[in-house]
């Protein structure tokens, strides 16, 4: 039976023998690929629904969403509701409009349509490219090289080493590095022309954008569509919704009831505090308007947004791949794929040691190997020491305890007990 995302070998109808994966030595328990994924992107409905690995300010009550998306949810929720609640009832009354179901259903398809293409924002693939040990462990090396045109790992027979300089000159052949093609240190992967690392979600993503806190995910080749389609939205729904709160909370209107000083006061209060509601929502409105504006700019020049803040020109063959226009691919990577543990933690195991130069033998505990990565000023900072075990990244150490808990791994044990 299944459970959180692991399946028994001994189960029915699961097979607990086959060829094994690329670079699997053993065999342990099958898992889903998303509870092993490496990044800090995070995956709901099993698999289904990935967002980004944005934590800052993260609300703990909430599952760890941030401020931000947060923000983003209360700018679009609360105005829409004040606007059905208080200003639609008074427009309907006092401007007779007719018919009201239209204006009612017209408002109601305004906002069904912004949440709908922000929640496909938040939580579709960007176009998240695996790195290396997940490509290994998938054996999906040739799939991928028929999708995207070259090989995905680099220069065939060739393993990184971990240094920068030298992998990006010999995992890169000659004439993909003439075409824009570059090699990930993080990843150790060859990624395409205008992929990019995010370093908020830590993998590679297809025609990188930018990563938006908002939204709490990367902006990319996938899901570039959507985020355009909802901040188009929301500024609309912002341009009825605002007017029409404003002039539903604080118009005069001919009142032959009687106040007392009590009411007068609670009420100046009120409208204080909706006069500051309103006043973050219109700012809040307004940066929208020049971030559409801005991606309107990028999208007519064929550009994004790394490549307008980098000041990197875009590939030769732009007019192919526009910002907007262009195909949305398929999705690189099945985060429901049944993938062996041992085959996991094997291949995690492989990629480091090439990298460090030096593996360890079955059996062994596995040295930490920690690639050389760009620290802040653009050098590259290696650490002194490794990392003490329990600094070991969650996957690993997960990936090791499945494959030391498989059948297999305590069938060997057993035999080798006196």
């Amino acid at each position: 039976m299944a459970e959180n995302g692991q399946v028994d070998l001994e189960a029915p109808g699961v097979p607990s023998e086959g060829p094994p994966l690329a670079g699997a030595t053993r065999f342990g328990r099958r898992v889903r690929l998303f509870t092993r994924w490496p990044g800090r992107s995070r995956f709901a409905c099993e698999g289904r629904c990935v967002t980004g690995g944005e934590d800052e300010c993260p609300v703990k009550v909430l599952g760890g969403i941030s401020c931000a998306s947060i923000a983003t949810w209360l700018c679009i929720l609360v105005p829409s509701a004040v606007y059905f609640a208080v200003a639609f009832p008074n427009i309907v009354r006092l401007w007779d409009v007719q018919p009201a179901r239209l204006l009612l259903m017209a408002s109601l398809g305004l906002m069904s349509a912004t949440v709908v293409l922000l929640v496909a924002t938040c939580c579709s693939d960007p176009g998240i490219i695996p790195r290396r040990h997940v490509v290994i462990a998938t054996g999906s090396r040739a799939r991928l090289e028929a999708m995207l045109g070259h090989d995905l790992l680099g220069t065939a027979g060739r393993e990184p080493t971990g240094d920068p300089l030298e992998d990006a000159e010999h995992m890169v052949p000659p004439e993909l590095r003439k075409r824009g093609y570059r090699w990930c240190h993080t990843c150790e992967i060859v990624r395409p022309p205008r992929a990019s690392h995010c370093s908020d979600c830590d993998h590679c993503v297809m025609r990188f954008d930018h990563h938006c806190p908002f939204v709490n995910n990367c902006i990319g080749q996938r899901n570039y569509h959507f985020f355009i389609g909802f901040t188009t939205a929301a500024m609309i729904l912002a341009a009825i919704v605002l007017p029409s709160m404003m002039w539903g909370l604080f118009s005069k209107r001919n009142d032959t009831t009687k106040v007392t000083e009590g009411s007068m006061l609670m009420a100046a209060w009120l409208r204080f505090v909706a006069m500051c509601g309103v006043g973050v929502v219109a700012a809040s409105a307004a940066a929208l308007f020049l971030l559409w504006v801005y991606h309107l700019m990028l999208v007519l020049t064929g550009r994004t947004t790394k490549e307008h803040l980098t000041g990197r020109g875009p590939p030769l063959d732009v007019h192919n791949e526009p910002t907007l226009c262009a195909r949305r691919g398929p999705r690189l990577f099945d985060p429901r794929e049944w993938v062996d543990s041992a085959a996991m933690f094997d291949a995690i195991r492989v990629s480091g040691s090439a990298s460090s130069g030096s593996g360890a033998a079955d059996g062994q505990r596995p040295t930490v190997v920690v690639a050389r990565r760009p620290g802040r000023g653009g050098k590259f900072v290696t650490p002194a020491q490794p990392l003490p075990p329990r600094f070991v990244a969650a996957h690993l150490r997960a990936a090791r305890q499945d494959a030391d808990q498989s059948p297999s791994s305590q069938a060997t044990q057993q035999g080798a007990d006196p």
